[in-house]
């Protein structure tokens, strides 16, 4: 186990959360502690953030994928936030997730929370290659496919759309232009069905977004189009 932590303390989120009718039509708010082992001491002599896990950023990774997924269940949301984790910042050996809902128990307790610790090796990946390098799956559950895109130099996420799936995404390494436009830090990207989309490395190594797909992929429902928009064959 490593000694070193980072730790982030009750971060809010307001997100759609829980199984109840009401709470599938309202927002409500979360309360969530993350605690991110790993060896600091590489930073605390260099003194550079790439030695580290910038909190910063994982703050607005962990409220990206709260606001976008609408957990009905706060156990699923604990083992993707931690898998996404895993995979967005390969230098952790643990991830700690405390996840509170105040208004679950109104006049009965004041929050109900889920708390988990997991390790990098509960996460076993799995690879597949794909036209534009390489697909890293991080996570499937019944709800949503957690995923790393490892865009090859030179090479295209081609345009495309789908029918049926919902997709977050955000860069998380390397230099990708989206739909001609370099991307900039996280760049967080929500995609609507039916929505046109594309990716270039532009780079001299490998790129990687991480994508969360709602529900998780489906092979059939991956449409590529031309530049005008019109369907053509894989």
């Amino acid at each position: 186990m490593p000694r070193d932590r980072i730790l982030i303390k009750d971060l809010e989120v307001e997100c759609v959360v829980g199984v109840n009718p009401p709470e599938r039509r309202h927002e409500q708010p979360l309360r969530i502690d993350v605690e991110l082992g790993l060896d600091l001491s590489a930073a605390g002599r260099s003194g550079r953030i790439s030695d580290t896990c910038n909190y910063d950023q994982v703050a607005d990774e962990v409220i990206r994928l709260f606001r976008f997924r609408r957990y009905r269940l706060l156990e699923v949301a604990a083992e993707e936030v931690a898998a996404m984790l895993f995979g967005v910042h390969p230098g952790l050996d643990t991830v700690g997730l405390t996840i509170a809902k105040p208004r679950a128990l109104p006049g009965r307790a004041g929050a109900a929370a889920v708390k988990i610790l997991r390790r990098a090796e509960d996460f076993p990946r799995r690879h597949e290659l794909a036209r534009f390098g390489r697909v890293e799956i991080l996570l499937e559950t019944a709800e949503a496919g957690l995923y790393l895109l490892h865009v090859d130099p030179g090479r295209s996420i081609t345009p495309h759309l789908h029918r049926v799936m919902h997709e977050l995404e955000w860069l998380v390494a390397g230099e990708l232009s989206r739909d001609g436009a370099p991307l900039v830090g996280l760049s967080p990207v929500e995609w609507p069905r039916g929505q046109v989309h594309a990716y270039t490395n532009h780079g001299a190594r490998p790129a990687t977004l991480f994508c969360c797909d709602r529900p998780p992929f489906i092979v059939e429902d991956e449409v590529l189009v031309d530049a005008e928009g019109r369907e053509v064959a894989p």
